[in-house]
């Protein structure tokens, strides 16, 4: 019988939960990075045993860590997220003009055929890739750049708030990043192939739908 591993993120720390596949009794590891907030902790599939999980804290920033051990040592990688070219601005939450800055990695989402292929989704919302397991982080600025992107920058009351959510699909044999942006006033979702907006899948849809 299989088993079943769940990673868990919190306010105060990882949690890596494992059962058989009766799921009667669950072996608890953890926490890990105790105190801290983690966002998302999530497997490859092409190498279970390794882990990403993405943790925070007002005071000492955005650490991103991994594990290539199914989550029993850790090792920091890198934490260094910065936007291509010059960024320019969105609208804020008071209808001003706002930087697009870096707050956090939101989601972390292993390449369905490569360990070392990892995508982050962060706020402000924009789409990174690491192609070295998490050491350094490169923006597929294509995804904010787009249109869809542009005029939710610029005409929704709340601005553009996060790359909360992404999925990916394989299409043709290629592993392609499924983006979802999260926003107060506006969600969309946009197919995005080697950092570029391919195609827009649904409408913009309120916070309470999403």
């Amino acid at each position: 019988m299989s088993g079943v591993r769940v990673l868990v993120g919190t306010r105060k720390g990882a949690f890596v939960l494992t059962s058989d596949g009766k799921r009667d009794k669950w072996d608890v590891s953890g926490p890990h990075f105790a105190g801290w907030e983690i966002y998302h902790v999530k497997g490859s599939p092409v190498d279970p045993n390794r882990l990403f999980a993405s943790q925070t804290s007002g005071w000492f920033g955005q650490l991103i860590q991994r594990s290539d051990d199914g989550g029993a040592t850790w090792e920091q990688v890198g934490s260094k997220f910065e936007y291509d070219g010059v960024p320019g601005t969105h609208q804020w939450y008071d209808g001003t003009p706002h930087p697009w800055e870096f707050a956090r990695v939101w989601h972390l989402e292993p390449s369905l055929s490569d360990p070392d292929t990892v995508y982050a989704g962060v706020e402000d919302a924009a789409l990174f890739r690491s192609v070295d397991g998490g050491q350094e982080w490169q923006e597929l600025s294509g995804l904010r750049d787009h249109d869809i992107i542009v005029a939710i920058a610029s005409h929704a009351v709340s601005g553009v708030d996060d790359l909360h959510r992404l999925l990916t699909e394989d299409r043709i044999g290629v592993p392609t990043p499924l983006t979802v942006l999260r926003g107060v006033e506006v969600g969309s979702v946009l197919v995005v192939s080697n950092g570029h907006c391919r195609q827009r899948i649904g409408r913009a849809m309120t916070a309470g739908k999403m």
